[in-house]
């Protein structure tokens, strides 16, 4: 059993960023995303047990985090909160954290892509998964996440009138 809890330590340790930043890519605000985080990973270690293999832990607990942070948007769907000035300082703040790009303006233009198409370019760009991986974390086909992120170039490159990106 320690074998399993140290092989748990280490996956965690090694894929918490990832982790972080997909949730952040979903949620935005720094609170929710900690709550989505501690209840996937008491789900994570609840069914640690099941994984069969350990090679795919980071895509099935990838996919444990976009579905506990798609449970907390259900949940918080109704509540509204003010938003404030300092509030978006704070955001935008905490967002050039996530991404460390911000000095090309790429920040806010991945910002500006629509939900489908921003998390299949955090999960690719900046949590370095697979086209194939991706497919398996969000449960689509590898030619939508294919079609996806050319989109997402397409409108990436418009909006920051670059030649590639």
């Amino acid at each position: 059993m320690s074998i399993e809890l140290n092989s748990f330590t280490n996956l965690i340790e090694e894929n918490k960023l990832r982790f972080y930043k997909t949730a952040k890519a979903i949620l935005k605000n720094d609170d929710d995303v900690y709550d989505a985080l501690q209840e996937a990973l008491m789900s994570i270690y609840q069914n640690f047990r099941q994984l069969k293999d350990l090679k795919f832990f980071s895509t099935w607990a990838t996919r444990i985090v976009i579905n506990k942070c798609y449970d907390l948007l259900r949940k918080n769907k109704n509540n509204i909160v003010p938003f404030d000035e300092s509030m978006e300082n704070n955001l935008n703040n905490s967002r050039n954290d996530v991404y460390d790009i911000d000095q090309y303006g790429i920040r806010l233009a991945i910002e500006s892509l629509n939900e489908d198409l921003k998390l299949i370019t955090i999960l690719y760009y900046c949590d370095d998964y697979s086209v194939n991986e991706i497919s398996e974390i969000v449960d689509i086909p590898v030619g939508t996440v294919k079609s996806r992120l050319s989109r997402a170039r397409e409108f990436l490159k418009n909006k920051l009138g670059k030649e590639e990106v």
